[in-house]
């Protein structure tokens, strides 16, 4: 399975993109389950994203089809570090490496275009998929956070992932 990676574009905002994130699953673990997303709304995200010099949002396509999101956000940060962030939104690709295949592809393109020396990811404990991801990309264990982050109504903790490029 063979996907690609591009700058998400307001003509890439969809109703089914927007519909991604009213999906218990998908958001399950996301603190995107306390927003409201409408397209408009999406639309004027993806602007304010390709403006700020700080973030890079990146659709992750499969035949041409907008699957899903990953994203860098402290990109001008004098650390050199970025907070690596992602959605896989079309469930019926969920488990066939779709995923760690991004988060490969974005690793090369944080080190090689943007000059970032390390990736920083927080995961809820109990999310089992991304804690794989995470790892079978060499991303290491830096932290827990307890209680950290509350998710439908209950309390987790957050692992803190780094990965030095």
């Amino acid at each position: 399975m063979k996907i690609k990676l591009k700058i998400l574009e307001v003509n890439d905002v969809t109703k089914e993109y927007v519909g991604w994130f009213s999906d218990k699953d998908v958001i399950k673990f996301s603190q995107n389950q306390y927003r409201k997303f409408t397209l408009s709304g999406q639309k004027k995200y993806v602007k304010e994203c390709l403006k700020n010099k700080n973030i890079r949002l990146y659709g992750i396509f499969y035949k041409k089809k907008h699957i899903g999101n990953i994203c860098l956000t402290g990109l001008i940060s004098p650390n050199k570090s970025s907070e690596i962030t992602y959605v896989i939104g079309d469930k019926s690709l969920w488990g066939k490496g779709v995923a760690s295949q991004a988060i490969s592809k974005m690793i090369s393109i944080a080190k090689k275009k943007y000059k970032t020396n390390k990736l920083f990811a927080g995961v809820a404990d109990k999310n089992i998929g991304s804690k794989k991801i995470l790892e079978k990309n060499n991303f290491k264990l830096e932290g827990i956070r307890k209680k950290h982050l509350f998710i439908n109504n209950k309390f987790y903790n957050q692992l803190d992932y780094g990965l030095l490029l």
